[in-house]
């Protein structure tokens, strides 16, 4: 008597391979049939099999959902605080790694990347976190390290909002200075800050970017518990936005994209007082 036939559909057959990202063998431990049946189901279906490299992914990965507003999170997020890149060869990895000091930051990054891949996090030195997130290569747009012209964050307004909210999760600050809010971002990036400063404009918050130490200027760190006088490698810009009205615009604009907790909490205790001095 021959064997009763797999009954599954292409759509769950695809699944299962390329978005779960599981074997042929592991499906057919899940169909109950046998690796074969699943690749002549496959071979049927004209289901394409991945190459090599990717058959030997030890963790599931999932595509990027072509999100236009994570994306622009993202790429904001990106360019202030992760180096990403393409592992030489033929990998179909795209790696996005961060080293810091604040928790907060690696609770960041799980929200964002641990959807479509895994990430990695060790913490072999006390206060210092060393983040890694292995991703498919439908994450490229996240390889250019250099801020093109935004032109495509004017396509939807919200897209804008999303990039100011990622590179301010990565770079801002909300601060309380002599009992009034501010915002501000202290940047290498000028070219970021001056298309933040023109799209804030535009939307009519008024905003303040100015030069704050020229390349070269001496600075002081310490080491080794003395002072060290050392200059700025590049030109160091501020970003400001001080007018209550124009931070209060700014945070309800930004507020609902922000994944930083800390961003999060001080944003709403300028939002506090600011509702407090307008009383």
């Amino acid at each position: 008597m021959s064997r009763k036939k797999m009954n599954v559909d292409k759509a769950t057959l695809e699944k299962l391979y390329w978005n779960d990202s599981l074997s042929p063998y592991d499906i057919g431990k899940i169909l109950k049939c046998s690796f074969s049946t699943v690749k002549n189901r496959m071979d049927e279906f004209n289901i394409p099999t991945r190459s090599n490299s990717a058959a030997r992914l030890k963790y599931p990965r999932k595509s990027f959902d072509g999100d236009e507003l994570k994306k622009a999170y993202m790429c904001g997020f990106r360019l202030g605080d992760l180096s990403v890149y393409k592992p030489k060869g033929k990998s179909e990895t795209i790696v996005a790694r961060c080293h810091t000091t604040q928790k907060t930051q690696v609770d960041v990054i799980n929200k964002v990347f641990e959807p479509f891949g895994k990430v990695s996090v060790s913490n072999n030195i006390p206060g210092h976190f060393q983040v890694n997130c292995y991703l498919d290569t439908s994450f490229e747009f996240l390889l250019d390290k250099k801020f093109d012209d935004g032109e495509w964050l004017t396509q939807n307004p919200e897209s804008g909002w999303a990039f100011i909210s990622g590179y301010t999760d990565a770079e801002g600050n909300y601060i309380i200075n002599q009992g009034r809010a501010r915002f501000k971002i202290d940047s290498y990036d000028k070219e970021i800050l001056e298309w933040m400063s023109k799209w804030l404009t535009l939307n009519n918050i008024r905003n303040k970017l100015r030069c704050l130490y020229k390349k070269g200027t001496a600075r002081y760190v310490e080491k080794k518990k003395t002072l060290e006088s050392i200059g700025w490698k590049y030109d160091l810009w501020r970003l400001n936005v001080n007018h209550k009205q124009d931070l209060r615009e700014f945070i309800l604009k930004t507020l609902p994209y922000s994944l930083h907790g800390k961003r999060v909490s001080d944003a709403r205790t300028c939002l506090e007082n600011i509702e407090k001095r307008s009383k």
